[in-house]
């Protein structure tokens, strides 16, 4: 999903991974692309885990990817 915001020339841009089975990797995946981000666009990535590690609700990795052709 993309949302354009014309007044402050911001695009936003959700991945969402939906569903899948348990323990199939959605969360080591976006913890990956975390690891892999550089220092000055890494944002803290946010996850709720619960007691036995398994994310019941969502993650979320902002990312900050600088300017587009101005």
């Amino acid at each position: 999903m993309v949302l354009f915001n014309y007044s402050t020339k911001e695009l936003t841009a959700k991945v969402v991974y939906y569903g899948g089975p348990g323990l199939c990797g959605k969360t080591t995946n976006l913890q990956w692309v975390h690891e892999k981000l550089p220092s000055r666009t890494r944002q803290d990535l946010l996850s709720l885990a619960t007691e036995t590690d398994r994310t019941l609700f969502f993650d979320f990795l902002p990312i900050e990817i600088g300017t587009i052709r101005g």
